[in-house]
């Protein structure tokens, strides 16, 4: 029984794998595998000459503190980890807003079908979980410099219909072209590989045909993952490791068309140009299905340059001093000890005299040691150490108003907060409008994929404040008459008029449209600085009338403080002498004069 249980393989899939003959492929198949390898490989060698597999790991080790290992055993390695906090904060800053989606149709025609655009990609944006993804781009984007988002169609989402579909892509598993010279320049690319392990019963699944044949791999050549503590947990078992690498890669053919190829275990799994009908882009517009934006440019390359990048010296500095203040300490409450070894006696043996409590040291002469005074650590180490401090926030743009801190003496009116931490978030704002641009082509891609492949009508619900649902069909997108001038229109006749063929049936187009994704920035939306807003704007009178009325503040009081008040009709019934407006400053005519204690909170370091 011992000797079957022995023999019993382990890897039943793979001992199934091998007990398969692999059918031959053709020569252009196997030279076509061939080819994709050899691109995979120069892009490889390419990020390798950069050293950007292991400037990243780095920095995905400073972000989790990981850093500043100890050399030997006196050394204390201190970690005062100052990258996480600051990229935290940025994050949040850019990331915890309201979005939408905005959309300008390019020609009259297309405006009348800008709504239903708009509702469209906020119900996709919405079914692909935008704000998760997002805050994991953003930290590529932050911490490694670069975030890339790749567009696809998932056939199998909505019950069959299809749903255009973002994921975010590891820079790791990332390889365009090495001539590539700029972040919006990766239409320009010749091709684009996309690597990454996948799971056996992924590739099976999806090339049903040739998946089959793939063969499990624990290690590759050249491998496109970063040398990280998480990145090698699958592979405790057998059973949990079994993957092989997916090379996907984007080229271009001799006309210039782009077409997609997969090669996993030297095997042409799938060649788009077999799989499309003939004479149709593999994308409507013949883009590359990827957008790729950056945080800081290098100059040369379209890699970019994270915050983390930046902050390496000043975080060695801090860990640095911190590592000399203890050290100090250390000898202060274990000094170093000189001992004369002929007073002491024989059997004396120093390595056994150590600063345990109640230890018994046997001495012939009680006065044959005598301590070293250490020397105090100098007091500027820890004025350099906070100087430090304040340069990360200079090299980050992340004053300490921005984190809550207090904004400095006598800064407590909302306005000059306001100046404070609106000069402050420089940095963030433009991070944010490269953020915007970078999801305007995003948005471009997510349009081409449901103009392609949504067919049939289907309802789309409306999220806001009243949610509603409309009815959306989306072939009527690809089907937008020409609308021309009407040079001599007649009383009652439009300026624009529809253009006819020969036969007088409307000449149609495909809508386009200018896409943009709105993100709520610029004013802090911290609820006690909006409703110290609020008072302020109330005692101000434009052309006579109110700023502010004394519904919109209840409602906001009601709504977004969330304090239990009455209507507003009963709060008239109840006080009928309150006039349709305010127009009386706070603590008059029944406004509160002072904050509510749900409202009491820190703005800017200071009291509201």
């Amino acid at each position: 029984m011992a000797k079957e249980k022995k023999d019993k393989p382990i890897d039943e899939i793979q001992a199934a794998n091998k007990a398969i003959q692999i059918p031959e492929q053709s020569d252009e198949k196997k030279a076509l595998a061939t080819h994709v390898q050899d691109l995979f490989r120069g892009a490889y060698n390419a990020k390798m000459q950069m050293d950007l597999m292991n400037i990243w790991a780095k920095c995905d080790d400073y972000v989790h503190s990981i850093q500043n290992e100890p050399e030997t055993e006196d050394q204390p390695g201190s970690v005062t980890n100052i990258i996480k906090p600051i990229i935290d904060s940025e994050i949040s800053d850019i990331i915890d807003k309201p979005f939408s989606v905005d959309a300008l149709g390019r020609e009259p025609g297309d405006q009348m079908y800008a709504d239903d655009v708009c509702h469209a990609l906020e119900f996709v944006l919405d079914r692909n979980q935008f704000k998760n993804k997002l805050t994991i781009s953003e930290h590529d984007r932050l911490e490694l410099g670069t975030s890339i988002i790749k567009v696809f169609t998932d056939h199998e989402a909505l019950q069959g219909r299809g749903l255009p579909t973002f994921e975010v892509v590891s820079p790791a598993n990332f390889f365009p072209d090495p001539k590539w010279t700029a972040a919006h320049l990766i239409q320009d690319c010749e091709f684009i590989i996309h690597a990454v392990p996948r799971p056996l019963s992924y590739i099976r699944r999806m090339f049903p045909e040739w998946g089959k044949y793939v063969k499990r791999q624990v290690s590759w050549p050249y491998d496109p993952t970063l040398d990280i503590e998480t990145t090698r947990t699958d592979e405790v078992q057998v059973i949990t490791s079994q993957k092989a690498l997916l090379i996907e890669c984007y080229m271009k053919d001799e006309n210039g068309d782009i077409f997609c190829v997969h090669v996993a275990n030297n095997l042409v799994l799938e060649d788009s140009r077999e799989k499309g009908i003939k004479g149709t882009k593999l994308q409507r517009r013949n883009q590359f299905p990827f957008e790729v934006i950056i945080c800081y440019p290098r100059r040369g390359t379209g890699w970019g340059m994270g915050d983390v990048e930046y902050l390496f010296p000043t975080q060695d500095l801090i860990n640095d001093m911190d590592d000399q203040i203890r050290m100090s300490a250390r000898l202060m409450g274990n000094p170093q000890m000189a001992i004369s070894l002929t007073a002491a006696g024989k059997g004396f043996d120093a390595r056994k005299w150590t600063n345990k409590p109640g230890l018994r040291i046997p001495f012939r002469d009680i006065n044959a040691f005598a301590p070293i005074p250490p020397v105090p650590v100098s007091r500027d180490i820890p004025i350099r150490r906070e100087k430090a401090f304040e340069e990360a926030n200079i090299i980050s743009g992340r004053p300490d108003v921005n984190r809550g801190n207090t904004p400095g003496k006598g800064v407590t009116a909302a306005s000059a907060i306001i100046a404070l931490q609106q000069a402050g978030q420089k940095t963030v704002v433009h991070k944010m409008e490269m953020l915007k641009q970078g999801w305007t082509r995003i948005l471009e891609l997510l349009y081409d994929e449901m103009v392609t492949n949504w067919d049939e009508g289907m309802w789309i619900r409306i999220n806001g404040d009243t949610p509603d649902f409309k009815f959306l069909d989306p072939s009527k997108l690809k089907n937008v008459p020409i609308m021309v001038p009407n040079m001599s229109p007649l009383e009652g006749e439009d300026t624009i008029k529809e253009l006819l063929d020969e036969s007088m049936q409307p000449m149609t187009r495909e809508a386009e449209f200018d896409l943009r994704l709105s993100l709520g920035n610029g004013l802090p939306t911290d609820k006690a600085f909006v409703y110290q807003t609020l008072l302020d704007l109330a005692k101000l009178t434009v052309e006579g009338k109110p700023v502010i009325s004394w519904q919109e503040m209840r409602d906001y009081l009601r709504t977004q403080v969330g304090l239990p008040l009455d209507s507003d009709d009963q709060f008239q019934q109840m006080m009928p002498g309150v006039p349709g407006a305010m127009t009386q400053p706070p603590g008059a005519g029944g406004l509160p004069p002072t904050i509510p204690p749900q409202l009491q909170v820190m703005q800017g370091g200071a009291p509201v």
